[in-house]
């Protein structure tokens, strides 16, 4: 026999049966000894039956006391399992809309955790969490705090994103980060750049990390699930440190540096006020100037103005191009990238000056294609 997916609080019986005997409800509330705002909460099932009660509505509209006594048991089970029901529906949608095949893929779950039961278990302690209502407390209003607040408004799969930003927050979660000083990140910005020289990112990667970590930002990569099409992201965390999440996205070096430097201007120029993710549609207050801003100063860093006319009138060569690139302590391929950027040059044109990467088992830093 099938359950009904639905259940009938006394309240309907007593309606029905008011309504055939034509019993006022002011009458049978007081006949009751309950306020008219309490015999509303009977009748809606908000209120259980008392013995008392059950006896005055045997008395009234048939029936037994043991029977509303009975009637009443019978809907509070049929709430009990259709709750059970509806908090299995939710277990089950909130696990498909995750990201499960790259979550085991990357080694953030295990790859035999396939039982229903083990793999929810993974998941919340992926985000630190021990129960479903633990996990909605924490990131279901607004998202809860920092960059999970705009999360799901950062790409068409806001959960994938989400499981993105939570692999990054745990690589920095155990860094030991001095505090904040952002006029010395801001003056170091510029030497960053000549970390680009470097071909491999498992080479330039740590000192860049590092680099960053004496000023007090943290710098993390991950690659994105499926569903998942964030560049980079940015936010302060409770400690207020900055933290930059970079994805290698596109898995080349002109797009890498350009999208960390995009999100150093959001933590120079806007600071806690903004949480980016760059790539990505994000939310925020007059979002739209932040993001041009945060572009404007990530082209100046990599691609000084003055350089820029100087290759205007030496022509777009390869070989200008590559005297460009070292004045600016840059590598050609992100000079070209920035070219394709303001659409001074195809993106088509002069992609074999650039660097491209490829992913292989860790989820954190690729390799470079030879």
């Amino acid at each position: 026999m099938t359950e009904s997916n639905w259940s009938s609080p006394p309240g309907d019986t007593i309606f029905r049966l008011m309504t055939s005997r034509e019993i006022d409800a002011a009458e049978l509330a007081d006949a009751m000894g309950i306020s008219s705002k309490d015999f509303d909460a009977v009748i809606t099932g908000r209120r259980r039956l008392t013995e008392s009660d059950a006896a005055v509505l045997a008395d009234n509209l048939g029936s037994t006391a043991r029977f509303w006594l009975a009637r009443d048991k019978a809907y509070v089970l049929d709430m009990a399992r259709l709750d059970e029901r509806n908090s299995q529906t939710s277990e089950e949608t909130w696990l498909a809309s995750m990201p499960v095949a790259s979550m085991r893929k990357y080694g953030w779950t295990q790859r035999g955790a396939r039982a229903k039961d083990k793999l929810m278990g993974e998941i919340l302690a992926f985000f630190g969490c021990g129960t479903l209502q633990e996990w909605g407390q924490r990131y279901s209003s607004g998202v809860g705090a920092v960059a999970f607040r705009t999360s799901l408004s950062l790409a068409s799969d806001g959960m994938a994103t989400l499981v993105w930003l939570r692999a990054g927050e745990l690589t920095v979660i155990d860094r030991d980060i001095p505090k904040f000083d952002r006029a010395a990140f801001k003056r170091i910005l510029p030497g960053l750049k000549k970390l680009s020289a470097y071909k491999r990112p498992s080479v330039f990667l740590p000192r860049l990390v590092e680099a960053c970590r004496t000023v007090g930002v943290a710098v993390a990569t991950a690659r994105t699930p499926d569903g998942c099409r964030a560049s980079g992201a940015s936010w302060f965390n409770a400690d207020g440190n900055p933290v930059i999440l970079l994805s290698f996205r596109h898995m080349s070096e002109d797009h890498f540096w350009f999208t960390f430097f995009h999100e150093a201007g959001h933590v120079v120029l806007h600071g806690k006020s903004h949480i980016d993710g760059e790539g990505t549609v994000a939310m925020g207050t007059d979002t739209e100037r932040q993001e041009s801003e945060a572009n404007e100063f990530a082209q100046d860093v990599l691609f000084p103005m003055e350089l820029r006319e100087d290759l205007r009138h030496s022509g777009v060569r390869p070989r200008s191009i590559i005297a460009i690139a070292r004045q600016a302590d840059v590598t050609p391929g992100i000079i070209v990238g920035q070219l394709q950027r303001a659409k001074y040059l195809d993106h088509s044109k002069m992609n074999f000056l650039k660097r491209r990467y490829r992913w292989n088992d860790d989820a954190h830093v690729p390799d470079l294609i030879d």
